[in-house]
């Protein structure tokens, strides 16, 4: 399984080049060791989560080859997909050196993540988890909803089905489509807590579509979100 490496030693290189550019003022100095430390604490608190996540699925996956009793998750996961779905999927699983179930239990968990983020203003948070052009638009309409004094609030009920669409080699980079089925309600209220857009009692069933991507010759393991569509 895919092991998670903490990035602390990347942002302590990044802040000693940061230092080679030129002379920087204290308020500099100040604001860049202030963002590392957010960067680092938001990196630490993904990485400690997807972890135990990791150890779980490991422990499952080694309790099953030690006792000669198939995975009937995986199976499950692979039997639902298209012949070509799953003939382009298992060569990028392969290389990645995870199962199925596992990339659906962290797609699942990224997505969970980004709603709860986005709902909270939690730019740190996205920029780790989405592509730059995906990050910019989410915290555009971030800005605009803080500009407006506005509130959204997202309360995931229930992610009903997760599914592989499609997966593509592309050089280097995998690219893994897949659909999120999930029960929501979701709601915007003012400043003064008057309900804007919505309502606080009703469910709604929404519909996602999303691409996730990396780049196997990396050794960052981190699949990175790079679109996003809902209905």
């Amino acid at each position: 399984m895919v092991t998670i490496f903490f990035a602390a030693l990347a942002f302590f290189i990044f802040f000693k080049l940061s230092k080679q550019f030129g002379k920087i003022d204290e308020e500099e100095k100040k604001q860049i060791e202030e963002r590392l430390t957010q960067m680092r604490a938001v990196q630490e608190q993904i990485i400690a989560q997807v972890k135990q996540q990791e150890k779980v699925v490991n422990e499952k996956v080694v309790g099953a080859s030690s006792t000669s009793v198939e995975n009937k998750e995986e199976e499950k996961i692979l039997a639902e997909l298209d012949g070509t779905i799953k003939q382009n999927l298992i060569p990028i699983l392969q290389c990645c050196n995870i199962t199925a179930e596992f990339f659906i239990f962290g797609a699942k968990y990224a997505f969970e993540m980004v709603l709860k983020a986005f709902a909270g203003a939690d730019s740190p948070t996205l920029k780790f988890l989405l592509a730059e052009n995906i990050f910019t638009g989410f915290e555009a309409v971030i800005n605009q909803r803080k500009a407006e004094e506005k509130t959204i609030t997202t309360n995931l009920i229930s992610i009903k089905e997760t599914k592989i669409l499609s997966a593509v080699m592309l050089e280097n980079t995998a690219s893994i489509v897949v659909k999120f089925v999930s029960k929501q309600i979701n709601y915007i209220t003012d400043k003064d807590g008057n309900t804007v857009v919505g309502r606080k009692d009703e469910i709604s069933e929404v519909t996602d579509i999303w691409t996730f991507k990396r780049d196997v010759t990396s050794s960052n393991p981190n699949w990175i979100i790079s679109a996003t569509n809902s209905n």
